[in-house]
């Protein structure tokens, strides 16, 4: 028995580091084509840059059956495509749909690649945290967007990201965190920008202007939140508070790099570290983690800014709402301490 689990262990090994390779070839290859195209390219440009998004397309040179013809000549990933990517799923835990996925697989080839550290749940005290200053009346106090603005839920939509240039319910998320906070009488700036189309790998970059044009046009605000869906299994995700189940939520800070400083992230970390403490006080296991990461993920642009991880593609919509009214109530503690 023994035997058989590790020579198991073995061929899933080997496995994942051959499509580990092809999916490095894809996102070169995505990275040269989307680069060919010049800035003024026309409505036709833009076009042909659609085409070349998905960074699992150059895996249909390799493997037969990914795609498929439909009778207008588009194409299309269903039957024994579908399947294949359904089995590297269940094999291997990559979902085609979020490149993230890739790098949790613990791929040896990509080991030099250093994503997460996980930080410790208990905080025995109270961060740091500058008092907030007068707010007019009227005016947002707290600022939502999205990345990947298409991230949606498979059990509530059907499909873990909506169609090319769509919002998907990773915005419906947001609105249920505007409605919490509206309830203790927050504005709440929700913008909805569409991020990730054409291109999903440059959709930091977008963002990032819209971030800069909110702390620019809004002066009063004093959090900022990129709300994400996580890529993981629906038991690592979900948790019951108060009876109902829940998607938790992990809380991304960034530390920056070399040449990307980031002179915020103590700042933003101390924040994480307010919300988790008085989460774990009120709704315990709501916060799944803290985790540092050596980017940016524009929090260099705001003292309070955070990238929040609400549940996964396996979670439903309404546990990733249920979950933003729970931290929409800690978001108003607070803002009301704070005043």
């Amino acid at each position: 028995m023994q035997r058989r689990k590790l020579l198991w262990a073995s061929k899933r090994r080997i496995f994942i580091n051959v499509f580990a390779v092809f999916l490095l070839i894809a996102t070169l290859y995505q990275n040269y084509i989307e680069d060919s195209v010049p800035a003024s390219a026309s409505a036709y440009g833009n076009q042909f840059v659609s085409t070349h998004t998905k960074w699992y397309e150059v895996l249909s040179y390799g493997i037969p059956g990914i795609e498929t013809v439909n009778k207008d000549g588009a194409k299309s990933e269903n039957g024994m495509g579908q399947s294949v990517f359904n089995m590297i799923r269940l094999v291997t835990n990559i979902d085609r749909q979020d490149i993230r996925s890739l790098i949790r697989a613990e791929i040896p080839v990509l080991a030099t690649v250093k994503t997460t550290t996980a930080i410790a749940s208990n905080t025995s005290a109270l961060p740091n945290f500058d008092k907030i200053k007068t707010i007019p009346k009227g005016k947002p106090i707290v600022a939502l967007y999205h990345t990947h603005t298409a991230e949606s839920f498979i059990p509530s939509s059907g499909a873990a990201h909506a169609p090319g240039g769509q919002t998907g319910e990773i915005v419906e998320v947001g609105d249920a965190l505007v409605q919490a906070l509206a309830q203790k009488n927050i504005v709440t700036l929700h913008d909805k920008t569409i991020h990730d189309y054409p291109s999903f790998m440059k959709a930091y970059g977008k963002s990032e202007e819209t971030v800069t044009r909110i702390v620019k046009e809004n002066p009063s605000i004093e959090m900022i939140f990129d709300v994400h869906r996580d890529a993981d299994k629906r038991a690592n995700v979900v948790t019951t508070i108060q009876g109902k189940n829940v998607a938790q939520i992990m809380i991304i800070v960034a530390q920056g790099q070399a040449d990307l400083p980031q002179p915020h992230w103590e700042e933003n970390y101390a924040f994480a570290k307010l919300i988790k403490t008085k989460c774990d006080a009120k709704y315990p296991d709501l916060i799944k983690s803290i985790q540092l990461v050596d980017w940016r993920y524009n929090q260099h642009l705001h003292p309070h800014a955070l990238l929040l991880e609400v549940g996964s593609q396996e979670t439903s919509l309404e546990e990733g709402e249920q979950a933003m009214f729970l931290l929409g109530d800690i978001l108003s503690e607070i803002i009301q301490e704070n005043k």
